[in-house]
C-alpha cells in the first residue's frame, strides 16, 4: 500500500518530471505513463483508472498536462486524492503550469517538492505552508554570516574614508609649512635635486643617516668627481633583461595607481577650496556620510524599524504574535555628536524594552531620555547604531492590528463560494499597498461578484491577490465576494497578507533631540513596520 512513483506528464504520455519511490526502471516509468492516456475513456468523471497490477491517480493541471500518481490498487484512494491535490498545488506554486518548457526548466524543484510530500511511498504529515518554508531553505547560520560579511565591508568603506581624511589632513599642515607634497619628507620648496645646483639644507639630515666611512669619503672627494669604486662594480642596463622587483612593482601597480589618483582628486579638491572657502570641508563629509536614502537625511537622523510576525487559525484564534523592534541614530555632523533624545512611550503592550549598554538605562526608564553614559563620550560618526530595542509577545487576539476572515461555502453544485473580509483593530496605524493573497485551485477562474478596491488572478502561483491602496481609520473594513469550481475549503488557505506601514505598531515617538547644553537640534525621522509573517492557516 505504498505510492510508486509520482509524475507531470503531457496528454500524450511525455513524462515532464518524475519521482519513482520503489526500485523501479526508468523505462518501466515511461511505459506506464505512455499507456496512461490510452486507458483514459472520453467524458469520464472519474479520474482514477485501475489496471490489474496498479491505479491511475490523476488531475489536469493547466490545458496540456496531467499530476499523476501511480499506486498498487490496495492504496486508501481517499488519502491518494488528497496526496495528489497537494501535489497539484505545490507544481503550480513552483513554476507556471500553462508552460510545459517552464516545468522542465523548474523540474528539479519540483522533484524535491515530491520528497517533502512523500517518503519511501507514503504521506508525510506536510501541507502547502510548511512546504513552502521547506522548499525556501532559509538558513539561520547563512543569514548571520552575510550579515557578519555586510559588517566587515562597512568597516573596510569606514577605514578608507578615514585614510581619505588622514590623508588630507596631512597635507593641509603640509601646505600651512610650505612643502609641496607630504610624502617628499623633508625636502623644502627652496631646494633642488637638479645636477650641479646646491643641494638645500633640508638635505642635510638623510646624509647624516649614512655610515662614517660613506660620510668621510664624500666629504673628501672633489666636487664633481667621479666614485671609481662604486662605477667599477655597477653593471650597465642590458637589454631584454627582466629587472629584480619587477613581478613585485606589477602587483603593487594598481594600488599605486589607485593612491595617485586619490591624492590627485585631493590636490583638486584642495585647488578648489582655496577659490571656494569651506569646500574642501564640504568633499570631506560628503565622502565620509553613508549612502543617503530616499529622504533627506538631517545632520542627526532617527529610523524607527519594526517587524511582526501574526500566525492566526481559520476560526479567528491567534497561533503566535511577536514584534520585533529597534530605534537607530545616525549621525552625521560631528557637532551632534552627543545629543540627547527625548521619547514618548506609553508601553500599553507591556513590551520589553532594553537599551545600549553605552546609553543611562536609569535616566530613560525615570525621564524617558536616551542619552549616553559617559557626558564626555560620543556618537560614531555615519554610521547607524541602534540605542533602543523592544519586542512584543502576545496571545491576546485583540492585539492583532488587521483581522482577516475567510469563509469558503461549498455550494453542494461543485463550487465554493468565497467571503473574506479584513478589519483595521489598530485604529493608530496607516497601512499601505495592502495585499491579501488567497489561495485557489489550480488552473480555475474565479468569478468576483463584489469587492472594495482591485483583484489580480496571479496564474502562476494559483492565488487570487486582492489589493487595498489604504487601510486606516476612516476605512477600516472591506470585503470580497468570489465563486470557484471546487469542493474543498482548505484549498482557501493559507491567506497571506502583505503591507507598508509609516507609524510603528509599538506606541513610540521621538519628541524632540537636545544637546549637552539644551539646545534644540533639527533631525529627520523615518519609520517603517514590516509583515515578515501575517498568515491566516
Amino acid at each position: 500500500m505504498v505510492i510508486l512513483a509520482t509524475s507531470i506528464c503531457t496528454k500524450t504520455g511525455k513524462a515532464l518530471a518524475s519521482r519513482q519511490f520503489v526500485e523501479m526502471q526508468r523505462t518501466r516509468i515511461e511505459g506506464l505513463l505512455a499507456s496512461f492516456p490510452k486507458l483514459m475513456v472520453p467524458d469520464q468523471q472519474h479520474t482514477t483508472i485501475e489496471t490489474e497490477t496498479i491505479r491511475y491517480v490523476y488531475q489536469p493541471i493547466g490545458e496540456d498536462m496531467y499530476a499523476v500518481l501511480i499506486t498498487s490498487r490496495q492504496n486508501n484512494i481517499v488519502q491518494d486524492m488528497d496526496t495528489l491535490h497537494l501535489v497539484a498545488r505545490a507544481v503550480s506554486d513552483i513554476c507556471d503550469v500553462g508552460d510545459q518548457q517552464d516545468v522542465v526548466l523548474h523540474a528539479f524543484d519540483i522533484v524535491l517538492a515530491f520528497d517533502e510530500i512523500i517518503s519511501q511511498g507514503y504521506r508525510d504529515n506536510i501541507d502547502l505552508a510548511k512546504l513552502r518554508t521547506i522548499m525556501e531553505m532559509e538558513s539561520h547560520e547563512e543569514k548571520i554570516q552575510e550579515i557578519i560579511e555586510r559588517n566587515k565591508e562597512r568597516e573596510a568603506k569606514q577605514e578608507l574614508k578615514r585614510h581619505a581624511k588622514m590623508f588630507d589632513q596631512q597635507r593641509r599642515e603640509a601646505a600651512k609649512r610650505g612643502i609641496v607634497d607630504p610624502s617628499v619628507g623633508g625636502m623644502s620648496s627652496g631646494g633642488s635635486m637638479l645636477g650641479g645646483g646646491r643641494i638645500g639644507s633640508s638635505y642635510e639630515p638623510l646624509l647624516s643617516h649614512e655610515p662614517e666611512p660613506v660620510r668621510a669619503f664624500a666629504a673628501g672627494s672633489p666636487a664633481g668627481s667621479s666614485m671609481p669604486s662604486i662605477a667599477s662594480n655597477a653593471r650597465g642596463m642590458r637589454l631584454g633583461r627582466k629587472p629584480k622587483g619587477a613581478d613585485l612593482m606589477g602587483a603593487m601597480k594598481d594600488e599605486v595607481d589607485l593612491t595617485q589618483g586619490l591624492m590627485e582628486n585631493m590636490s583638486i579638491s584642495d585647488h578648489s577650496s582655496a577659490q571656494v572657502p569651506g569646500m574642501a570641508t564640504a568633499a570631506v563629509a560628503a565622502a565620509a556620510a553613508p549612502i543617503q536614502p530616499a529622504i533627506n537625511m538631517k545632520g542627526v537622523h532617527i529610523q524607527i524599524e519594526e517587524h511582526i510576525t501574526a500566525v492566526v487559525n481559520r476560526d479567528g484564534g491567534l497561533e503566535q504574535m511577536e514584534v520585533k523592534g529597534d530605534l537607530s541614530l545616525i549621525i552625521t555632523d560631528d557637532s551632534y555628536n552627543n545629543v540627547q533624545l527625548n521619547v514618548v512611550t506609553s508601553n500599553q503592550h507591556n513590551a520589553q524594552i532594553k537599551t545600549h549598554p553605552k546609553i543611562d538605562k536609569k535616566r530613560f526608564l525615570s525621564d524617558s531620555v536616551i542619552a549616553l553614559k559617559d557626558v564626555a563620550g560620543s556618537f560614531p560618526l555615519s554610521q547607524p547604531i541602534g540605542v533602543l530595542k523592544w519586542r512584543i509577545v502576545s496571545s491576546n487576539e485583540d492585539d492583532i492590528p488587521l483581522t482577516i476572515n475567510c469563509w469558503p461555502s461549498p455550494t453542494g453544485s461543485g463550487s465554493v463560494d468565497v467571503n473574506i473580509e479584513y478589519e483595521l483593530t489598530n485604529t493608530r496605524l496607516e497601512l499601505e499597498g495592502v495585499v491579501i493573497s488567497i489561495p485557489t485551485p489550480p488552473g480555475t477562474q474565479p468569478t468576483v461578484s463584489d469587492v472594495d478596491g482591485v483583484y489580480e488572478l496571479n496564474r502562476a502561483r494559483s492565488t487570487l491577490d486582492w489589493q487595498i491602496p489604504s487601510i486606516d481609520a476612516s476605512s477600516k473594513n472591506g470585503s470580497l465576494d468570489f465563486s470557484v469550481p471546487g469542493e474543498d475549503s482548505g484549498a482557501f488557505f493559507p491567506v497571506v497578507v502583505s503591507f507598508t506601514c509609516k507609524r510603528p505598531y509599538f506606541d513610540i515617538e521621538v519628541a524632540g533631540v537636545i544637546t549637552p547644553d539644551s539646545q534644540d537640534v533639527d533631525f529627520s525621522h523615518a519609520v517603517s513596520l514590516i509583515p515578515e509573517q501575517y498568515v491566516v492557516i
